[in-house]
């Protein structure tokens, strides 16, 4: 059986030559071949989609989604992958979190150090030995996601920070040296002077941090969000950190991307990059990666009627509809 890859959108960083290395990598797999239009469909082929976050799902034919059996989407956002096509999809969705995951999670513990002990360069001996630095043992941590992302960042964190916690809808206890938690409340961000965004945007988080919720923090806060922008009320974010000039906010991610220019600059409490924090120098080589071990694998599970076990292998990327019916918060709560 011939198996057609069909990747749907590139994305910036991903030009042609990436995408002639993509199709050379991906062909060497038994029964693949890579197509870049659908015109070159072969009917009869099974299709393997690959999309970006410019992909508009209810865009792709009708046709071709019958005949789709694996979507890779190696993106770790999902927000534009809708409820009604998650649930209806009759293939499994993969999602390439643990692509980006130690970047991201470097990215976020680097604003972190910075912030809490930038580095001094002593161009003389300094007789007072004086280094006047909070630690981060001394700090409220709370984390917003226990994805793959966030189980990095707390099992980092742990060690350093015994007031560390997690919030996660879909998360069970578990036997972990930190405290999770299930239930949203207002309270979970009273005195927390590290809030670290570690979510996917879903109906859980979006804007979960909001006007009536984000005075809980300390005056001091340290805010990260590599994450996704709408998980906060922007407008109140500045408020905050304007009324609040002791705190600090780094966000790598906006309601609006690209930002306008100058945009958040009369806040000095304020330091705001380009959706940078999962790139890094190898990324295009491990994207291309984890699609080759994905596809491989899975055809040859699906030669083996065993898609079970795939599913099983994959549980942790298999993003399907199940979390859509599990337990809801109010972000207005």
């Amino acid at each position: 059986m011939n198996f057609q890859v069909y990747r749907t959108h590139a994305s910036s960083y991903q030009d042609s030559k990436y995408l002639a290395n993509e199709k050379k990598v991906l062909e060497e797999i038994n029964d693949v071949s890579y197509i870049q239009t659908l015109q070159q469909y072969e009917p009869g082929s099974k299709i393997i989609l690959i999309t970006n976050t410019h992909t508009d799902p209810h865009l792709i034919p009708e046709r071709i989604l019958k005949e789709t059996v694996l979507m890779i989407h190696p993106n770790s956002g999902y927000d534009n992958l809708s409820d009604e096509f998650r649930r209806s999809a009759e293939f499994p969705i993969i999602i390439g979190n643990p692509i980006r995951a130690n970047a991201v999670v470097e990215y976020t513990m680097g604003c972190m150090f910075k912030h809490f002990a930038p580095i001094p360069n002593h161009h003389h001996w300094q007789t007072e030995r004086a280094y006047p630095r909070k630690l981060i043992r001394d700090q409220n941590i709370l984390i917003l996601g226990h994805g793959n992302i966030g189980k990095i960042l707390a099992s980092s964190l742990a060690p350093l920070c015994p007031k560390l916690s997690v919030f996660d809808p879909f998360v069970e206890a578990q036997h972990i040296p930190y405290s999770i938690h299930n239930e949203w409340s207002p309270a979970l961000l009273k005195n927390i002077s590290i809030l670290i965004c570690a979510a996917s945007l879903n109906q859980t988080s979006r804007k979960i941090l909001n006007k009536s919720n984000i005075n809980e923090l300390s005056s001091e806060c340290l805010i990260l969000n590599p994450a996704r922008g709408e998980l906060f009320e922007e407008e109140e974010l500045i408020h905050f950190l304007q009324k609040n000039p002791k705190s600090f906010a780094y966000l790598d991610v906006f309601e609006q991307e690209p930002f306008a220019p100058g945009y958040g600059s009369q806040v000095s409490n304020l330091n705001k990059t380009s959706h940078i924090a999962g790139m890094y120098q190898r990324l295009n080589n491990d994207i291309i990666s984890f699609e080759f071990l994905i596809i491989k694998d899975f055809i040859q599970r699906f030669q083996q009627n065993s898609l079970s076990e795939f599913k099983l292998d994959y549980a942790e990327c298999i993003l399907d509809g199940n979390d859509l019916d599990a337990r809801k918060i109010s972000p207005s709560t």
